[in-house]
């Protein structure tokens, strides 16, 4: 048995999330003390080494409970899912820094890149689910899931392309411009135009609201980042001064 410090000191966490866990229901105590102290088993360190990888793939603490209450819920498979989830993970992420890697060298001037390979080894379908519940209702999710599915998978790898090259524009890999130089800005005129044509109907303020949460949600934010230092902050002053002159 376990006391809720030592389970804690074992897994790396703090007691304060133990007791959250205890809450949700997604770990119980297998005993509670006379002197009101919680104590683990065995099988509460393997419960809450599943709860540990599924946070590692980003699965929300309700949709984690839910698994683990299924009936037909075994540990062994999930482990082996867990599994080739991460050697997944790994590959794309060792994709990503090769990307980084060869950005960094492409910066100092010890190779070139196509516009196309900065953004090997991003995976963006991997937040459809959040797009989904973030963006759903909106008139222009509906939109560009309907145009999305119209075009082939030739033409969407063009339009990608196309997008990759106008971000580039848009973060400018010049150390001395600022986001409002004309180049910088017909660069986010461009990229409006593009979500426009291939996406969805939008005025220009949604696109303000979109440079927001690339600064705010560092997944979105490396993108930028990964073209010049503070790239992300960049580029959200360059479209909010776009929006302020064309509202």
């Amino acid at each position: 048995m376990y006391t809720i410090k030592e389970i804690a000191d074992l897994a790396g966490v703090t007691t304060r999330t133990l007791r959250y866990y205890d809450q949700l229901g997604l770990l119980i105590p297998s005993e509670i003390g006379n002197n009101g102290y919680r104590y683990y088993d065995h099988n509460c360190l393997l419960r809450l080494q599943q709860v540990m990888y599924f946070r590692e793939l980003d699965v929300p603490l309700k949709e984690i409970l839910d698994i683990l209450s299924r009936p037909d819920f075994q540990l062994l498979p999930a482990l082996e899912n867990h599994r080739d989830a991460l050697n997944n993970q790994e590959k794309r992420i060792n994709k990503l820094l090769e990307t980084l890697e060869r950005t960094i060298s492409s910066l100092q001037g010890e190779g070139n890149m196509s516009e196309k390979e900065y953004f090997e080894g991003f995976d963006e379908t991997q937040y459809e689910e959040e797009t989904r519940e973030r963006w759903g209702g909106t008139p222009q999710y509906a939109e560009s899931q309907r145009k999305w599915s119209r075009y082939s998978r030739g033409k969407q790898e063009e339009i990608k392309e196309e997008g990759g090259r106008i971000s580039i524009r848009m973060v400018t890999k010049n150390p001395e411009a600022s986001p409002g130089d004309p180049d910088v800005q017909v660069a986010v005129g461009e990229y409006y135009e593009y979500l426009n044509k291939y996406f969805y109907t939008c005025e220009v303020e949604f696109i303000r609201g979109l440079a927001d949460m690339w600064v705010q949600d560092p997944r979105f934010a490396v993108n930028y980042e990964s073209i010049r230092e503070g790239g992300a902050a960049f580029v959200r002053e360059a479209v909010h001064i776009y929006c302020d002159q064309h509202k």
